[in-house]
């Protein structure tokens, strides 16, 4: 019987290694056709949210403060100096007042209010969850001049973050209004 040349064992490896290669190959595509199939199904499971929602009723450390901003001036409140650049890139030439910082805990439905003096206030109401919150927390933010509501927003945003929005009001001042909640 004749021996096999290496030639030959060079053959069968490379044959070997183009069937191994289209059996992989074949495998993976199989594997992604199973999981198409398997996204467009329904999914008779729950999907664990990335972290959960605080149930119904469920109370909140929120915090208001209010900045005015006067346009024209330099002085920045030095309660404000850890914010100097931000508050700078937000409204150029204008000098920064902290009037009002609030903090409570708050059950859905219950408010926290800034004077901002002048007559206006900055009001912000926990609202309660939806079902589909996971981790998020939403705030009824309002400006209020008198007894009149001027402004208002629903502000919905992660936990831990803070939000501002920046009114000019109708006697020319500016205000900043951050809140956030945990």
């Amino acid at each position: 019987m004749p021996t096999p040349s290496r030639r030959d064992y060079t053959l069968w490896v490379q044959i070997a290694l183009v069937v191994l290669g289209v059996s992989v190959s074949g495998l993976i595509v199989a594997q992604r056709l199973r999981a198409q199939r398997a996204s467009s199904a329904p999914v008779s499971a729950p999907v664990e949210p990335p972290s959960p929602a605080p149930p119904l009723g469920a109370a909140r450390q929120v915090t208001v403060f209010a900045i005015r901003a006067v346009p024209g001036e330099s002085a920045i409140d030095p309660r404000l100096s850890s914010v100097k650049a931000q508050l700078r890139k937000v409204l150029p030439d204008h000098g920064f007042e902290l009037l009002e910082v609030q903090t409570g805990r708050l059950d859905p439905g219950e408010f926290l209010k800034c004077d901002l003096g002048r007559g206006w206030l900055a009001k912000t109401t926990l609202e309660p969850p939806s079902a589909d919150d996971f981790g998020r927390v939403r705030l009824r933010c309002e400006l209020i001049d008198g007894d009149k509501p001027r402004f208002s927003t629903l502000v919905d945003a992660p936990e831990n973050q803070l939000f501002f929005y920046e009114r000019a009001l109708r006697d020319g001042m500016h205000v900043l209004i951050g809140v956030g909640a945990r």
